[in-house]
């Protein structure tokens, strides 16, 4: 029987593996204050992880905003993650990823108000 390393073996038995990505801007400005953003995710490569770590620093790596907009259709399904909106009548023209934080659907409009937050 060879023996194992313990923290190999609890790496091998954890429910998922992480893998961590900072910005050094963010850290030297907010310090231990800054914002942890942890996901679960089918992610199966360190390579894939990191890539999906860096393209999340750069959406939350700066100041944001919040803004409101009345928007066709149902959007519920959307709260809580990252899409991109394109629409010139918003300011989002050339497409911009924005984090859906609030959604009211109105059925009996078809329409919905959407609250994200973007990059400033």
């Amino acid at each position: 029987m060879s023996n194992v390393d313990p923290l190999f073996a609890q790496w091998l038995q954890a429910e998922a593996l992480f893998t961590v990505g900072d910005d050094v801007n963010v850290v030297s400005k907010w310090g231990d204050t800054a914002l942890v953003s942890v996901r679960n995710t089918t992610i199966a490569t360190k390579e894939a992880a990191l890539a999906e770590a860096a393209r999340q620093l750069a959406f939350l790596g700066g100041p944001l905003v919040a803004d409101s907009h009345k928007l066709i259709g149902e959007w519920a399904a959307f709260l809580g993650k990252v899409i991109t909106i394109t629409a010139d009548d918003l300011g989002y023209a050339g497409g911009l990823d924005v984090f859906v934080i609030g959604v009211e659907d109105n059925r009996a409009t078809g329409t919905s108000t959407v609250t994200v937050l973007r990059r400033l």
